[in-house]
């Protein structure tokens, strides 16, 4: 019950800080209409701007029956086929000059380099073959990070390798598992429905700032001080802080969703199903704004060390740009990525499979496991460093 009556007094404060309040509401929103304004009117199929280059170096292998495989050339000609609610997502043109497609690239004329190896064939007939522990087939996808088109390019080819893959080889537990599974939706995907999931993990990420900003203010304004008079305890603080800001974020999204969706965002997938991803990330959000409030002395330096925690969780954890490759280790057949250790990398995989894929809870069984467990470890540091460092007397 106290807990509450700490929520209710948060959510007061917060409503008598009118600027903090919008910002924290309407801000996701704004960002949503900036996107759509440059990348919302792509509506005239993914081909007409997804040019990818092919260099495929792959040398093929003997088949059983004698014959030349080529698993190089028939991947190319499954990405030159894919389609998306009847239309090409790829236009692919087959090259052999590395240096001219690195200078297309360069100049932004194609939206992406596949490199092929030349042991591509081979690797994939070792796994087909079951030639005990084999290395997996890889290829290249050269891009810059900082071109939309890459980005959308490099996700569905992903899709495809590693789909092609496990038809061919018949593997299942590699790392070329299969990261979003591709549902008809309606309409027309565009650049701006793929770039929507990126932007809702920020304004839940922006609950780092607010909470930051709120505690300092608990020790700055005395409240800390007052709280030792009365019965209250340290954990009555955190759990209503907390609960408040889970209330903001609560509002938050619809608003984000709606602004989303009046500018032509079309989701395949529950958008209660979305919000409750954006609620257990929130978790981690409030964990980590109690981590800077605790080296935070006003609200000047918990608004920079915030956004200093802010810009990196978001950028790094694959939900705006594709992150190269960066394994640690394997579990149960499943490669543990650097990006995996950050909750907002799970929130952006489950987000995009809901709402663009179509997904269920099934479908992100593991994310949201690995969300729980990072958001709430998040949460628990933040909460005991704040009591250890600002409430010792509580």
């Amino acid at each position: 019950m106290k807990a509450l009556s700490v929520a209710r007094k948060s959510l007061l404060e917060l409503l008598r800080e009118p600027l903090l309040l919008w910002l924290l509401l309407l801000f996701p929103a704004a960002f949503v209409g900036f996107y759509y304004i440059a990348f919302g009117r792509t509506k005239e199929g993914m081909a007409t701007y997804l040019s990818v280059l092919a260099v495929n170096d792959d040398a093929g292998a003997a088949a059983a029956d004698g014959s030349r495989w080529q698993a190089g050339t028939d991947l190319i000609g499954v990405i030159r086929q894919a389609e998306w609610e009847g239309a090409p997502i790829f236009e692919v043109e087959t090259v052999t000059d590395c240096r001219a497609a690195e200078i297309a690239l360069r100049e932004r004329k194609v939206s992406l380099v596949l490199a092929i190896p030349p042991d591509f064939t081979q690797t994939l007939m070792e796994g087909l073959g079951g030639m005990g522990e084999v290395s997996p087939a890889t290829v290249s996808l050269i891009g810059d990070p900082g071109s939309d088109n890459y980005v959308f390019a490099h996700s569905f080819l992903n899709w495809l390798v590693r789909k092609f893959a496990e038809q061919v080889a018949g593997w299942q537990d590699t790392p070329l598992a299969i990261s979003y599974e591709f549902l008809p939706g309606t309409g027309t995907l565009s650049d701006f429905d793929f770039g929507v999931v990126g932007l809702i993990v920020i304004g839940v990420m922006f609950v780092i700032i607010t909470t930051a900003t709120v505690m300092v203010r608990e020790n700055v304004t005395g409240t800390l001080q007052r709280l030792r008079l009365t019965r209250a305890s340290a954990a009555d603080l955190l759990v209503g802080v907390t609960l408040a800001q889970m209330v903001a974020a609560a509002v938050q999204m619809p608003i984000t969703f709606g602004a989303a969706l009046a500018m032509g965002f079309r989701s395949n997938g529950s958008l209660l199903l979305a919000v409750g991803i954006g609620l257990l990330l929130n978790l981690s959000a409030v964990g980590l704004g109690l981590i800077v409030a605790c080296f935070a002395r006003n609200d000047g330096d918990a608004v920079n060390l915030a956004s200093g925690v802010l810009v990196p969780m978001v950028f790094l954890s694959d939900a705006m740009y594709p992150m190269p490759a960066a394994p640690i280790l394997t579990v149960a057949g499943r490669t543990i990525e650097a990006y995996d250790l950050l909750p907002a990398s799970h929130a952006a995989a489950a987000l995009r499979r809901v709402l663009i894929f179509g997904g269920g809870v099934g479908d992100i069984a593991y994310e949201l496991v690995a969300m729980t467990v990072l958001s709430l470890l998040l949460l628990a540091v933040g909460v005991g460093l704040y009591r250890r460092l600002r409430m010792r007397k509580v």
